[in-house]
This record gives structure tokens, sequence and C-alpha cells, in this order.
């Protein structure tokens, strides 16, 4: 539960929901947290605090690259080095893709997608430091349960889907390209997390209790399973053993229709 003693862990969207959940989880384990949110992250902050924790938090929008700098240049101002960073910032919409309006999607992707790449693009310098140094560097990159397929038993969400499938190719893509510099990356991808935004919904329609209550997580069993699986080099952190019955079924398909394909000379498989 130690092993970030004195780390340094930035956690974008960390205000509420799975980001607060995950820099509860890095106070625990002995990090130093700095939460990036485009909300009030003040409570977050006093609550870790009271639990004895160092933290600070600085209001930005991952969209922005420019603020993103920003918070890279605080951190390492207030804290003096970055060691883990939760790339965790994200926003949702529900509907077909033939339902959302354009500029919905347009910022759904500026945030879930772009954002996570501005995350990435700012960090992977100090974190490459801190693996010269000796110290930990990973990165956490909030996919979803909708990054390993449609699930079936959530209502369409498809621009949200399609971001969080293009979050999985980020963080495969950063695996290749950071593990030179000693920098770690997994995907967390859990499915529906009882969040204060979710939790508010299930209480107030009970149609929706019915439809996520049998498969949702607590966001602190998310957080700790997280962190497991970052340490431990997981490239995809599945958390809800609910997603496993179509992300299975997805994969299969998938290689099915690949292995039509007719072999080469030089394959041997």
């Amino acid at each position: 539960m130690t092993a970030l003693r004195d780390a340094v862990a930035v956690v974008t969207g960390g205000a509420t929901g799975i980001g607060l959940a995950l820099a509860r989880e890095a106070a625990a384990r002995g990090a130093r947290v700095m939460i990036a949110d485009a909300e009030d992250a003040s409570g977050a902050v006093e609550s870790l605090r009271a639990d004895g924790a160092t933290a600070d938090w600085l209001r930005i929008d991952t969209s922005d690259y420019a603020q993103v700098k920003k918070l890279t240049e605080a951190t390492m101002e207030r804290f003096g080095a970055v060691d883990v960073v939760c790339n965790n910032a994200g926003i949702g919409v529900v509907g077909a893709l033939q339902d959302v309006e354009p500029g919905e999607a347009r910022r759904l992707f500026d945030v879930n997608v772009l954002g996570m790449f501005h995350v990435v693009h700012a960090f992977a310098p100090l974190l490459k430091d801190s693996a010269a140094r000796g110290g930990p560097a990973y990165i956490l990159n909030t996919g979803s349960e909708h990054s390993l397929g449609v699930p079936p038993h959530v209502m369409p969400m498809s621009v949200y889907t399609a971001s969080k499938y293009a979050v999985l190719g980020l963080n495969d893509t950063a695996r290749r390209d950071l593990k030179d510099l000693g920098i770690g990356v997994s995907l967390l991808a859990p499915g529906w997390v009882l969040t204060e935004r979710i939790r508010a919904l299930i209480a107030a329609d009970p149609h929706a209790a019915a439809v996520i209550e049998p498969f949702a997580q607590e966001p602190a069993e998310v957080a700790a399973a997280a962190f497991d699986g970052l340490l431990k080099g997981t490239a995809v952190i599945a958390t809800n053993p609910h997603s496993r019955a179509f992300a299975m079924e997805h994969a299969r398909d998938l290689m099915a229709d690949i292995q039509a394909l007719p072999l080469l000379d030089d394959q041997h498989s």
C-alpha cells in the first residue's frame, strides 16, 4: 500500500467520481496529489488533507494544450517532480450517432481524445526524468468497458463509445512510444461506476436504477484495481466482470474476420 510513498501523482478530472477515487487511492499509497479539473476541486482537496494527504489543485480544461502546460509548471513548482499521471478527465453524451449534435460530438472528442493526448505529450518529459532518477514513472489512461466493445447492457452512447475506442489506440501507442523512456502505460477500463453523478441518476430515475445497479461498482474498488494493475504493468485493467462476455465476443469476432486473410509466405501463424 506504500508503493508510491513520496511520489507525486497528478489526476485530471479529479474533483469527483473516478478521478477523486484515484486521487484518494494514490494518497493512501503514499503519494502527494495534484488534482486538475475544469470544475472546483477545493472540496476534494480539503477531504484529502483531512485524511492526512498532501494535496493541491488547479482549474484547467485539458482540451486546451496551453492550460495543460500550465498544469505541468504548477505541479513542478508545488512538488518538484511528477511520477504518476492519471489521465482521467472526460465527458459523456447519450444517443445514437445520428442523434448527437456535431458540436456536442466535437466537444466530447476534444476532451476525451485530444485532451488525453495533450496530457501524455505535456507530461512525458517529466515522467522520463523521474524514470531516469530511478523513480516511478506511470501513465494511467482512463478508458472504459466501451474501449473493449459495444456494451449490450448500456443505452446507446455511440460518440462516447467511439472516443473510448480511440483512447485504447492512444494507450497502445503510448505503451510503445514511451517504453524505452522507462514510462509504464496502462488503460483503465471500468464499467458502470457509482460516482456522484450516477448515484444521482439512480435516485432520480427508477428505470435507470434498474438498468445500472446490477452492473455497478464502487469507485474505491475501481481505483484500487487501477493502481494494482498500473504498478504491475497491466496493459488493460478491466475491473468489471460484466464486461467479460461482450468484450470476449468482440475479440473473437475481430479475430475471426482477420484470420480470413490469406497467410503470406513469410508468415508461419
